[in-house]
């Protein structure tokens, strides 16, 4: 087979584009196929609403909270092929039923005193609670940073001396991360709304109510320390920057091109069978999309079947809760009147990410979608996505961004059908309008349930991790044990996206360690 690339990459989604980014930029040919019609996989945006043809939609994530952190914006020159970015502050404040709402400011102080006007005694705690998140953040960041297969003596320097400067809070740092993040806000805190606040926030890194799902508390430290980072345009302004990068330093970006086959032979890698036939020839294939459906694209018996076993049964989904979400165009303003009005300071809720649902709405989500039905109350975020950027919609008009971290993926009672998108919004819209102004005036919505995800982008059960995060799904155990290592299960077929570590989330990590590890190969195997 003629080898007519060095590199294959299937999926120009955000992983996708950083790998081949760096690969091209190292002088390796690079091929990226997209099954699409356009690049971003889950970072895209569109105008998808027949009824509302100019209000933009964000159909899967909204924020690049964690890419501003790992230094690919500027490897890869993002900004000076038109990234650009709005920075809210408050970037997110929880919404009290009574009326009364908590900032998380990027100034962390100013934020204790935000919780202090409800609860003193919370406001204390918080500061305290911001010294053991920042110890875990210092220590974590550098492990998520580091492909774990190929210790970095740098990298392993910055986390001891992380773990010595914080070697005080020992305990506290084993506590949260081996507890759920459920237990580590009630041990905390007091006042319902702080409570409500911390769990609203860790829901989105899972079922609260797991082990070790409390170290997801680090992204407040991250919110206080970067902010969020919004994209102007929208997130495909982000996909548009990464593929015009990527093509400026060589690579080459093929669009509408499903592979039907990753062509394994006499136990290497020989490169990718597009659906129309077309096979093209590559030492290596890297697999940025769903790593259930890579294996499975793999050519019949090129990959052990113990090993093929393995990543079957590799958890994707599996409490039943996947995220539910809804883009709403409305036509006028959108406002949170009476939460502002309570305001003390000049704090403007309206471009903030408003966090919605009591503690026990949050354990009801991910109770509720164990059991196979959508709960009457939600915990739920909105995201006021024109309020932050007008261009996304015409003038005086607004388009809204409604996010559940969790609901079920199968139902008890039939399938995700038209009905029952339809009943879960109406749950979900009663409750928004109890906070905000100006639904009344909808024109049109983009909804998704889990089932409707896995068809557009071709994940398995609507998981946009990939794989689950569990503390038993990490490092080099992501997404199994003997899948996640730098060492290819087949000689030139790697992995490249979120179910490798350090995991989901936009962060363009996995992408970068995939792209050493090729690097690494090629230089072995020339």
């Amino acid at each position: 087979m003629n080898r007519d690339y060095d590199v294959i990459i299937i999926g120009a989604g955000h992983n996708g584009m950083t790998a081949a980014g760096y690969l091209s930029r190292a002088g390796k040919k690079v091929l990226v196929v997209e099954r699409n019609a356009k690049v971003g996989g889950m970072t895209t945006s569109g105008f998808m609403i027949p009824e509302a043809p100019n209000h933009m939609v964000t159909p899967c994530a909204i924020e690049i909270i964690y890419l501003r952190q790992t230094g690919v914006i500027e490897d890869l020159e993002l900004a000076k092929h038109g990234l650009r970015m709005i920075e809210p502050d408050p970037p997110y404040a929880y919404l009290h039923p009574d009326g009364s709402s908590i900032c998380l400011f990027r100034d962390p102080k100013r934020t204790a005193e935000d919780i202090a006007r409800i609860h003193p005694a919370d406001g204390k705690a918080y500061l305290k609670f911001m010294e053991v998140l920042n110890a875990l953040y210092e220590i974590g960041s550098p492990m998520m940073a580091l492909d774990q297969g190929r210790p970095q003596p740098k990298v392993l320097w910055q986390m001891v001396k992380a773990l010595v400067r914080n070697r005080k809070l020992r305990s506290e740092l084993e506590a949260i991360t081996s507890s759920t993040s459920d237990q580590v806000a009630c041990e905390w805190f007091e006042h319902p709304a702080t409570i409500a606040y911390l769990t609203g926030i860790a829901s989105g890194a899972g079922p609260i109510d797991q082990d070790g799902n409390a170290a997801a508390y680090t992204m407040i430290s991250m919110l206080h320390r970067i902010g969020t980072g919004k994209p102007i345009g929208s997130l495909q302004a982000l996909s548009d920057a990464f593929a015009s990068s990527i093509k400026a330093s060589g690579a080459t970006i093929m669009v509408n091109a499903s592979v039907a086959e990753i062509i394994v032979e006499n136990g290497e890698t020989r490169g990718v069978r597009l659906e129309d036939g077309k096979v093209i020839g590559s030492k290596v294939v890297v697999a940025s999309c769903d790593p259930k459906l890579a294996y499975q694209m793999v050519t019949p018996g090129g990959i052990e079947r113990r090993l093929m076993q393995r990543m079957d049964h590799a958890p994707m989904a599996r409490d039943n809760a996947a995220p539910f979400l809804a883009n709403v165009a409305i036509s006028k303003p959108l406002t949170l009147k009476r939460h502002q009005d309570l305001r003390h300071d000049d704090a403007d809720l309206t471009k903030a990410v408003g966090m919605i649902g009591l503690v026990e709405d949050v354990r009801e989500s991910f109770w509720a979608a164990r059991r196979g039905e959508i709960p009457a109350r939600h915990c739920l975020s909105v995201t006021p996505t024109s309020n932050i950027d007008s261009s996304q919609v015409p003038p005086g008009e607004a388009v809204a961004y409604i996010y559940l971290p969790s609901i079920a993926v199968k139902l008890r009672d039939g399938e995700w059908n038209q009905e029952r998108k339809d009943y879960a919004m109406q749950t979900i819209m009663a409750q928004v309008n109890e906070f905000y102004d100006g639904f009344d005036a909808e024109v049109g919505r983009f909804v998704e349930s889990p089932i409707d995800r896995q068809k557009r982008v071709n994940i398995t059960n609507g998981c946009v991790t990939h794989i689950d995060f569990a503390a038993s799904r990490s490092g080099l155990k992501r997404p199994a044990y003997g899948l996640g290592g730098p060492k290819p299960v087949v000689p030139g077929f790697f992995l490249g996206g979120a179910s490798i570590h350090p995991g989901g989330g936009v962060t363009g990590l996995p992408g970068k360690i995939t792209s050493d590890r090729v690097k690494h190969y090629l230089k072995k195997n020339p």
